[in-house]
């Protein structure tokens, strides 16, 4: 009976102690935090507009600053400028812009739309400071109210 329950012991210790391991490698990488400062034209500016009462129109301010609208709107100057940005990422690291359309608040609680664009074609890091500008494209309401309207852009850039 003592060598039956030694035998027996000796089979349950042996599977409980038996054990094996793997291991696997570990890697983490650092990347520089991706930055962006506005630079340049701080203002997206669409100068002076002069729009009869009774057209809807665009105005656009393309991203290298000039502007152009359609239909029957003049275009008598003041300040036009695409607002300037510069954007820096960590090389070869692909990253987005994100740009919300907004409303311009104008006077009389009348208010304008605002869609925008951008230059930066490559989304590619380089490592040092890439110039990206802003533009847009402002929609005129039929009688819309004189006035200056504004309004504030949040550009939002982040690695993919």
């Amino acid at each position: 009976m003592k060598k039956i329950t030694f035998i027996l012991f000796a089979l349950i210790a042996g599977t409980t102690f038996a054990q094996d391991n793997a291991t696997a490698a570990v890697n983490a990488e650092i990347v520089t935090p991706i930055k962006i400062t506005n630079t340049g034209a701080t203002v997206l500016d669409f100068g002076y507009l002069a729009v009869p009462a009774l057209v809807e129109t665009e105005v656009t301010v393309l991203p290298v600053g000039t502007r152009a609208a359609i239909s029957e709107v003049t275009l008598p100057g003041g300040t036009i400028s695409a607002a300037t940005f510069q954007i820096t990422a960590d090389d070869l690291y692909g990253y987005t812009i994100n740009i919300d359309d907004i409303v311009l608040d104008g006077p009389s609680s009348d208010t304008m739309a605002l869609t925008f664009t951008h230059d930066d074609s490559s989304l590619e890091g380089t490592g040092l400071p890439e110039t990206v500008n802003v533009g847009g494209t402002l929609t005129v309401k039929t009688n819309q109210t004189s006035g200056t309207y504004n309004g504030t852009v949040e550009v939002i850039v982040a690695y993919e």
